[in-house]
């Protein structure tokens, strides 16, 4: 979830220097999330994390991937001071998942979608740092991964957690609905390119799939679900990427 929407900024958008030391920078900053789960205590952000390891070396770890992180962001944010805002946005939106997982939400509607909000920060993140300002084409890039992520929320809860909910089934549906007719509806009126409402397409169908099968299979293994999850976001990625290459 976290390098999806950087490298498919990337290959969309294509190669350019400053976005590429940004998504360095960006990538060494959240590899930091694990020692901070440690210094903070077992279940910071709702997972055991790194929650075993000696906090001399989480703290160890934790002070050389924020130098290294801040070594690459800050000459990023000298020459593009807007990605300071989207920084302090993402560390926002941490910080109130942190705060959310003390309060046992964790898995809550809530948690998932600010959790996918700050995973999406390296798609505009790449932007940015790029031309200095967001493009339509970065916003459409940036709406995709949020739909296709923000859609696996309730494509795993379906299979797992809320498997005999099936008014949760159809809620799961419907959401995949919304998120591919506004994609049509940008496309039509030109804030996205032509061929981008297809690459929402799989995610749907298999939101359909996996309410038949929570409905008439039961439980799902967990790995199966994970992998097919990955499988999707593959596909998601190479549709994307041809959406936003393809001049239509």
């Amino acid at each position: 979830m976290l390098l999806t929407p950087a490298l498919v900024a990337l290959v969309a958008l294509g190669p350019h220097p400053l976005g590429l030391i940004a998504l360095v920078g960006w990538l060494t900053a959240y590899a930091a999330r694990g020692s901070l789960e440690v210094l903070l205590g077992r279940g910071a952000s709702g997972r055991a994390g790194m929650a075993s390891a000696a906090p001399e070396v989480a703290r160890f770890w934790l002070l050389a991937l924020a130098a290294v992180a801040a070594a690459f962001l800050l000459p990023v944010v000298v020459r593009r001071p807007a990605v300071l805002y989207l920084l302090g946005g993402a560390l926002l939106l941490v910080l109130v998942v942190f705060w959310l997982a003390q309060q046992g939400r964790t898995r809550s509607l809530l948690s998932g979608f600010l959790s996918v909000t700050g995973l999406m920060a390296g798609a505009p993140l790449y932007e940015l740092a790029a031309a200095g300002t967001m493009t339509p084409r970065g916003w459409a890039l940036t709406y995709a991964c949020f739909a296709f992520f923000a859609g696996s929320i309730f494509r795993v809860k379906t299979m797992s957690r809320e498997r005999r909910h099936r008014a949760f089934h159809r809620v799961s549906v419907v959401v995949h609905l919304v998120f591919l007719a506004a994609a049509v509806a940008a496309a039509a009126l030109g804030w996205a390119p032509s061929l981008l409402p297809l690459a929402l397409v799989p995610p749907l169908i298999w939101a359909i799939v996996c309410a038949w099968r929570a409905r008439y299979q039961g439980a799902a293994r967990l790995d199966r679900v994970g992998w097919s999850e990955v499988y999707l976001t593959v596909l998601f990625a190479a549709l994307t990427v041809l959406a936003m290459r393809v001049p239509l």
